[in-house]
């Protein structure tokens, strides 16, 4: 299990995402009064206040890392593995969705501009490692079928 490179993109994908889920994903500075806000899996936050929910977008976080667990796991059901990935994919597109739907409606509410810290990259890069553990685990049930044939 731990042995194959897709299992470690799995595990990266799902460090990354534990780390999503508890940093500040952005911010917003008020234009007028200049008051700093926060958005992480609580919601919007201004000081000790809540301006806003985010449940969706926190649902995402906590969904993406168990998909990302369960996979790891289902080593011998490779067709499986490749159906989560691609679901896992989706979400991670579906969070930058969710993100910039937000940000753009709290800006507009608050009237803030706001600004994207380093961890919002981190889907982006679990996109790309969820791609990469979808090529390795083709690469393997191929090598199965082809082992199979060879019987």
């Amino acid at each position: 299990m731990i042995q194959r490179i897709q299992t470690l993109y799995l595990l990266l994908v799902l460090i990354l995402s534990g780390i999503t889920l508890f940093s500040v994903q952005a911010g917003f500075v008020g234009n007028a009064d200049a008051i700093h806000y926060v958005l992480n899996y609580k919601g919007i936050f201004s000081g000790v206040n809540n301006v806003q929910n985010v449940w969706a977008l926190s649902a995402l976080c906590v969904l993406i890392p168990i998909i990302a667990l369960i996979t790891i796991f289902l080593y011998k059901k490779r067709i499986l593995q490749i159906r989560l990935s691609i679901i896992n994919s989706v979400l991670l597109a579906g969070y930058y969705g969710l993100l910039f739907i937000y940000l753009w409606q709290a800006g507009n509410v608050l009237n803030a501009d706001w600004y994207l810290n380093i961890v919002t990259a981190f889907p982006l890069i679990n996109i790309i490692l969820t791609f990469l553990a979808i090529r390795a685990i083709g690469k393997d049930e191929a090598l199965i079928k082809s082992l199979n044939r060879l019987r």
